[in-house]
């Protein structure tokens, strides 16, 4: 067999990846970690750039929990250095110099115990009642390909997920589609049912819809009609907050989703009014903030607001009783200005009876 060339015919801007990168420590990573890694280095041409991490999960579509993930990685395998402020926000991200950590370390070890590790420390963040092991993926042979692909429903499935995005399915995209079927027990219809949400909301990647699926899979949603129970129960209000927040390139983290349905359920709030909170935020603060918003909620659950006119009209009573509180410090600030220009402030002002005054002074001339 010939040996093969491989040149350019122009020079062209280029991103410097470190041998050693490539050599001890990229073929034991994941792939999408491997990503944000060499897209981080390809930032470096330009100097100072900033950015945030939900620029980079719009970039991959992916999740922010996603790139955070990555980037803890990383850090861990000491090829970058990760800088919050007191708020405990990502404020900067310093790579390390690879070539001084590639012969230090065992790459294959130290990235699976690191795997390890985050795998386990997942799995203890979550309670034990919602705890589900997850079947390890498969490496379908061509043979088991063929075999499962002669089913009728995953014909069917194929091609239904060829006409939405667009392009024949590479085996990679394959691979995960029968994943879904096969090991997490989806049926045909929950697997048309993903792909659909995930295109109406502009979401093609294949990779970002198995990240769902693995989350329905952990939820306990096997089913079409699960699926729509959950959203039914607070899919409609978590688009309602994504909108009214202009969250649009990416998926609402746990905390956030926790808010969501105690905004939902606990405090019985309808989605307009659960919107609206959130608009006010933004009109207020100027940024996202669950926290905030809650606090609107709590106060309008307290005032027994129901509707967007309970709403204008507890606004009402607070411009109301700000306005009267603003007029009563003017005329305090007013009289207090005139008491100290026409006498003394402390002292009340006497007043005399000038006949009996001049009376008196007769009586004590005579």
């Amino acid at each position: 067999m010939a040996e093969i060339l491989l040149k350019r015919d122009s020079t062209l801007a280029a991103t410097y990846v470190p041998n050693t990168f490539i050599d001890e420590y990229m073929t034991h990573a994941d792939g999408e970690f491997v990503k944000i890694y060499l897209y981080l280095l390809r930032c470096m041409s330009h100097p100072d750039t900033v950015f945030s991490i939900s620029d980079i999960a719009d970039k991959f579509d992916h999740t922010e929990k996603d790139v955070t993930r990555a980037l803890k990685y990383w850090e861990k395998m000491h090829l970058l250095r990760l800088e919050f402020n007191g708020q405990e926000e990502l404020t900067g991200i310093c790579l390390s110099d690879v070539a001084s950590h590639g012969a230090c370390d065992t790459p294959l070890e130290t990235a699976s115990a690191v795997q390890a590790a985050d795998k386990k420390a997942a799995s203890d963040r979550r309670p034990a009642s919602q705890k589900r092991t997850l079947p390890e993926r498969t490496q379908y042979s061509r043979n088991q390909l063929a075999l499962l692909s002669e089913s009728e429903s995953v014909q069917e499935i194929l091609f239904v997920t060829e006409r939405y995005l667009g392009h024949t399915l590479n085996n990679t995209e394959i691979q995960m589609i029968l994943y879904w079927l096969d090991k997490l027990k989806f049926s045909p219809n929950l697997v048309e049912y993903l792909i659909e949400q995930c295109v109406a909301k502009g979401h093609m990647s294949i990779r970002y819809m198995d990240k769902i699926a693995l989350s329905w899979a952990e939820s306990g949603i096997r089913t079409l009609t699960d699926a729509k129970q959950s959203l039914q129960n607070h899919g409609h209000a978590v688009y309602a907050v994504q909108k009214a927040f202009g969250i649009s390139n990416r998926t609402l983290a746990k905390p956030e989703l926790e808010f969501v349905q105690k905004w939902s359920k606990e405090l019985d709030f309808s989605d307009e009014i659960i919107a609206l909170a959130c608009e006010k935020t933004i009109l207020r603060i100027h940024q996202i903030s669950f926290d905030y918003a809650d606090s609107i909620l709590q106060n309008w659950k307290q005032h027994n607001v129901r509707t967007v006119n309970d709403v204008k009209l507890l606004d009402a009573q607070y411009q109301e009783a700000k306005a009267k509180k603003v007029s009563a410090n003017k005329a305090a600030i007013r009289t207090a200005k005139g008491t100290a220009a026409g006498g003394f402030a402390n002292f009340s002002q006497r007043t005399y009876n000038y006949e009996e005054l001049e009376r008196e002074l007769l009586s004590q001339v005579r």
